[in-house]
């Protein structure tokens, strides 16, 4: 029997020991993995729980499977929300799939003060700019194997970003301004969510740094250099997740 990468399907998918793959999933397993009644598949839901599940009939329209055993997980990786500007080309697009692969559980896109007109004209098919960048985050977790699917929501303002208040810590980085993120994550515990807000190409205006500090969120820097803002939305939480995992 051959062993395959993990697939998504969702927990009201499973009926007792058994389970369905339908849509997309089910067209890729059939048409591009060539896959055979029998073959064993490592499956994942969408609250995160984990099968080795065995192929037991193919038809056009789903893949019926028998769950045969239940793998246990380890879901303790810190929860991190990434507010990320929206970029001009395909840097938006970068930033999801390096931040799912890092460990970002959901990604928030930003409107800011200097996100460039052009970006917000090309938003306007929102549902299908929505649908994409969810694909690709589905992609990037079943690359890397997460345990879940980072969901990836519609775009919001800054203002309506800022008043985020249900992370314990929240953090928004801009160069050479407040801490040095290494001694803010020195200094601070490690808690049990945390929200990173990053600015887009030219950061964030003084008036949007003010208004961040008033709802609460740490201003900090990388320190010995400025990052380009797809880099810092995915070096950032990986060193968070270094520090405090």
């Amino acid at each position: 029997m051959n062993s395959l990468p993990q697939f998504f399907i969702k927990d009201s998918d499973i009926d007792d020991t058994k389970a369905a793959i339908k849509g997309a999933e089910c067209h890729h397993l059939i048409n591009v993995r060539r896959v055979k009644i029998g073959d064993i598949l490592d499956i994942r839901t969408d609250s995160g729980r984990r099968f080795k599940a065995e192929i037991i009939s193919i038809s056009h329209l789903e893949i019926q499977l028998r769950l045969s055993e239940e793998i246990e997980t380890d879901n303790k990786i810190i929860d991190i929300t990434l507010y990320m500007s929206l970029l001009k080309g395909g840097n938006f697009e970068f930033v999801i799939q390096k931040a799912v692969e890092v460990g970002v559980n959901k990604i928030i896109p930003v409107y800011t003060s200097r996100t460039i007109p052009e970006i917000k004209e090309k938003i306007e098919k929102i549902e299908e700019k929505h649908k994409r960048w969810n694909k690709i985050a589905l992609n990037a977790a079943k690359q890397c194997l997460r345990h879940n699917i980072p969901l990836v929501e519609y775009p919001i303002d800054f203002l309506d970003a800022v008043k985020d208040h249900n992370r314990s810590i929240k953090i928004a980085a801009h160069p050479g301004s407040g801490l040095e993120l290494k001694k803010f994550l020195t200094l601070n515990d490690k808690p049990e969510s945390v929200s990173v807000l990053i600015g887009p190409e030219g950061g964030f205006a003084d008036s949007e740094l003010d208004s961040a500090s008033e709802h609460g969120w740490n201003i900090v820097n990388f320190g010995h250099t400025n990052l380009r803002a797809e880099t810092a939305a995915i070096i950032i939480p990986s060193l968070i997740i270094y520090q405090w995992q």
